[in-house]
């Protein structure tokens, strides 16, 4: 990115600001994301994806109304949202501005139990704080997200119209999905039961910030997928993303097992912040094999639509996804 553009928005914020240092952050998948050294302190910067969030001034508006009510409710983290509640418009692209966490680090993977349970915590500190929030006033910005009904047609569809190569290469892992599609109508129907909260949607480790110290978690980001749903979306996306040692993009299927006591770990974290209901609670480990599943269809169905969707390196990269996450399914 040109200095004299990070320039000029730089200084919609701050008018004699001046930027000394501008690095391109590599890390997220979404947003082009830059970290700004300046006369007037350290922030990010981010141009935001629009052909992935969609809605961003609604997705704007429930960051501030929770940002606010946060404010107002005791909670203990940080939680950077977009400078002076709006964004600039440069022609066709959006940016913001956003307060930088000092002494802080991310980590891209778990790497042990203390971690998992000190996320968990934050969310569940993040649940506690938003429980008796209005969730009516929120924007549903990302529509169906973890629509299991939705996902399943979705694959279906793909199925019909798919490349007879790809279904070939896929035959055993799409026969696999569609004898178990039950278990994401049984997902839609248990969160139909279930309060609806505010949901950060978007729980990976690297969304958590921890203090280069004391390794706590010291702040909560990356804000955009804020909206209505259920708590299982939020703890079923930690399982299924914390307990996976191999990670999601490793071939060695047999070798992908769910770790137990990060899963404990992560539902302890949370448990000791926030006293959902006995209904909900009974449902968490079960979250995790929902979304887990809902995610290798996710894989699937973008395999055998060529690949509009995730970004991949190489053939096949998706349904090596999609197979990675059926086997972390399996073992939950």
């Amino acid at each position: 990115m040109e200095l004299k553009k990070a320039q000029d928005i730089f200084q919609h914020y701050f008018p004699n600001g001046q930027i000394k240092v501008i690095q391109k952050v590599t890390t997220g998948l979404i947003n082009a994301t830059f970290f700004l050294d300046s006369n007037k302190g350290k922030y990010i910067l981010q141009k935001l994806n629009q052909n992935i969030l969609k809605q961003p001034k609604e997705g704007l508006a429930n960051i501030v109304k929770v940002k606010n009510w946060l404010s107002q409710h005791n909670f203990s983290y940080q939680f950077p949202a977009p400078l002076f509640d709006k964004y600039i418009e440069d022609g066709l692209d959006l940016w913001r501005l956003l307060k930088y966490v000092p002494n802080s680090i991310s980590y891209d993977n778990i790497t042990n139990t203390k971690q998992a349970f000190q996320a968990a915590k934050c969310l569940g500190a993040f649940y506690k704080s938003m429980d008796e929030f209005p969730t009516d006033e929120l924007n549903d910005t990302f529509p169906n997200f973890h629509n299991g009904n939705i996902r399943i047609e979705e694959f279906k569809q793909a199925l019909k119209n798919a490349n007879t190569n790809r279904i070939d290469y896929g035959k055993d892992l799409i026969n696999n999905v569609l004898d178990k599609q039950e278990v994401l109508h049984d997902f839609d129907f248990t969160v139909s039961q279930l309060p609806v909260r505010v949901v950060h949607y978007d729980t990976k480790i690297n969304n958590f910030l921890f203090d280069k110290q004391s390794n706590k978690v010291i702040a909560l980001i990356d804000l955009d997928t804020i909206m209505p749903g259920s708590v299982l979306s939020d703890i079923g996306d930690m399982i299924r993303t914390y307990s996976n040692p191999m990670g999601e993009e490793s071939n060695r299927y047999k070798s992908v097992k769910a770790d137990g006591k990060i899963i404990e770990s992560l539902i302890n974290g949370f448990c000791s912040e926030m006293k959902i209901t006995a209904n909900e609670i009974s449902h968490l480990q079960k979250a995790g094999k929902a979304i887990t599943f809902m995610q290798c269809v996710r894989f699937l169905t973008d395999y055998l639509n060529n690949d509009v969707y995730y970004n991949t390196s190489y053939a096949k990269q998706n349904l090596v996804r999609a197979k990675n996450q059926w086997y972390l399914f399996d073992s939950l």
